[in-house]
This record gives C-alpha cells, structure tokens and sequence, in this order.
C-alpha cells in the first residue's frame, strides 16, 4: 500500500512538472512584445505644447570699468601737505587733487628770476652802449645766450613750483588713491587712480566652449544688472571687442561690453551680472524638456487607442527650461514621465497632465 502511494506521488508530480512547462512555453510563445505591450498599459503623464519665448543664453559674471584708466604720478619730489579728494569722489579735470611743499621750489623760481632779471638787464645795458663803448657783437652774442638760458631756467622753476599742485587730468571717479598726507610723493610713484567719464565698460572671461558662439558678435545680446548691490534692473550693453586668443591660464577668452555713460546708473568697479543671449526665437510652440528622452525621442498619445507613437526630433532648438516643435505637432498630446518603459505601440494611461 504505501509503495502505491508513492507511486502515484511521483506520477502526480511529474505530470505537474511537465504541465508547468508544456504552460510556460505556451506563454513565451503566445504572447508576444507586441502583445504584451497591449495588455500591460503602462502609467504616464502627459502635456501639450504652448507657446513660448526660447532663449539660448548663458550667465556670466564681470566687472565694470572706466572707459580709460588714468594714473596720477606727480612731477616733483616732497612732502604731501594735503589730499582734497577721497576713493570714490567724482572729479573735474583741473581740480587740485593734492598738494606737496612748494617752499623749495619757491626759493628755486625767485633765484632763477633775479638770474634772469640780472642777465637780462646786462643785455639792455650792452645794447645801449654798444655804438660808444665798442661793444663786440660776440659780447653781445653771449650777453644774449646767457639771457636766454636764464630765462629757459626760470621757466623751468616756474613749472616745478605749479606742479607742487597736483591736479586731475581728466573728469572722472577717483577710484584709487595711494597715499596720504603727511608721506613723502616723488615721480617714481603714483598718487591717484581716475577713471574718466566715458563710456562705461563690462570686461567678462568666457569660457572656451563657447567661442564658436562668439563669432557673429553682432548677432549677441549682452544684459547687464547689478544684483550684489541690489538692482536687478536690466540694461542692454554692446559688445564691442571679443579677444583673438585663449587664455592658456584659465581657458577663457575676454568678452568687452559698453553702454553710454548717461545709461549707466552703476558704479565703477561693480562686479555684475551678464546674460549673454546668444540665439532666441520668440512665440513657438515648445514642451518642458522633461517630455524629451536622453536619446532624444519624444513619445506622443495617440488618443484613438491611447497607444504612444515613437518621434525622433532633429535639431531642436531649446533654453533652459523648454524645447521648440514643429507647428504641425502642436495639437497633440506627449509623455512628459514614464517614457524610459515605452516602445512603439505601448498602451499607456494618462494618470496626469501636466505642463
């Protein structure tokens, strides 16, 4: 009895095994991708296009500088008496910026003016009795030189003793200043730094990868705003020199942006903020990139039979956020999540639009 039983175990048990199998190829060999896609609907989200402003641009940051930078180095030698004017201060060209101890060089003009006062006053002398005394025209010739070379000198302590008074050269924002009352000035070292009143400019580094973009300059938009110190107002600058090389250093190339001085409410020395806006294209049709797959395929509903159909996009024009498509495309509705799991002819559910 309990060998029947045990046959009839092992008869039950193959039987099952083979049923299992004879199944499973069953399956394999029924159904199909084609058929598989069809009875497992796959759960996606969905968006349609809307119009949209595209634009290709990049974020950089720069600083903006005088048109021309001007260094104050005074003429003669001293001691500093006085500073009229502080870092950031405008200036007016022809204003005393400083002032260094004129007393020597007073001394040296009032000697150099009796030499000459002397000197010429020989001459007149030789002049006057040149016919009763006979005087030589060579004494005269020399009497003559040496008046002339009097003279050269006392014009020479005249300008020492005006450039005791150091004055700026050019209108502009004092943007430096070296040194204080009270320390000795001499020709080898500056004193101030101006920037004139021209044309503000904004002097940005870009990086290398873009230098096939910079190439048509003309076609750049440059917006400038000063956002460290508070103003996000947008103002549109000019790029008006790009650089001929990279900069072994740190790989960028120097991008040089102006504005008119009357449009600009900043500050020389400002670090700012520029948007370079490189290609844009305005009131297109476009989806949020999500809805774009890495390789580059985008998956539309056919709503008939909510089955995705597989779109293969050529050079596509997008920002940061968005991605143009035909206008023939505009009316149809797109996987924006769940597209890794699709293929061609997958039944999907829209459990949420979005955009």
């Amino acid at each position: 009895m309990e060998i029947k039983s045990r046959y009839r175990f092992i008869v039950i048990a193959t039987i099952s095994v083979l049923f299992i199998t004879f199944l499973g190829f069953w399956i394999h060999f029924r159904i199909t991708p084609e058929t598989a896609v069809e009875i497992r609907p796959i759960p996606v989200s969905a968006v349609r296009p809307e119009l949209h402003d595209l634009r290709n641009e990049i974020t950089l940051t720069g600083v903006l500088e005088a048109e021309r930078m001007v260094t104050v180095v005074p003429k003669v030698s001293g001691t500093i008496l006085g500073i009229s004017f502080d870092e950031g201060d405008e200036v007016t060209e022809g204003d005393i910026l400083a002032r260094i101890d004129s007393e020597p060089y007073l001394l040296e003009l009032k000697a150099a003016e009796s030499v000459w006062l002397l000197a010429d006053s020989s001459l007149s002398r030789l002049n006057r009795i040149k016919d009763s005394s006979g005087v030589s025209l060579q004494q005269l010739d020399e009497a003559k030189a040496s008046r002339d070379a009097a003279y050269s000198r006392y014009e020479l302590a005249k300008m020492k003793f005006g450039y005791a008074e150091i004055k700026a050269p050019v209108s502009g924002l004092l943007l430096k200043r070296f040194s204080d009352s009270g320390n000795s000035a001499s020709p080898e070292y500056p004193l101030f730094l101006i920037g004139d009143n021209g044309n503000p400019r904004v002097k940005v580094h870009v990086p290398e990868k873009y230098w096939e973009n910079f190439t048509r300059p003309e076609s750049i938009k440059a917006l400038v705003s000063y956002p460290a110190g508070g103003d996000e107002r947008i103002r549109e600058f000019k790029i008006i020199r790009i650089s001929s090389s990279i900069s072994p250093d740190d790989k960028t190339f120097e991008v040089i942006c102006s504005i008119d001085a009357k449009d600009n409410p900043w500050p020389i020395g400002a670090g700012m903020r520029v948007i370079f806006v490189l290609a844009e294209k305005s009131n297109i049709w476009s989806l949020p990139l999500r809805a774009l797959s890495a390789d580059g395929n985008l998956w539309q509903i056919n709503p008939d039979n909510q089955k995705v159909i597989r779109i293969h996009l050529n050079d596509v024009f997008r920002d940061k956020e968005r991605f143009s498509i035909p206008e023939g495309m505009s009316g149809g509705l797109y996987v924006l999540d769940g597209q890794n799991l699709l293929q061609d002819g997958q039944l999907v559910t829209v459990f949420e639009a979005g955009a």
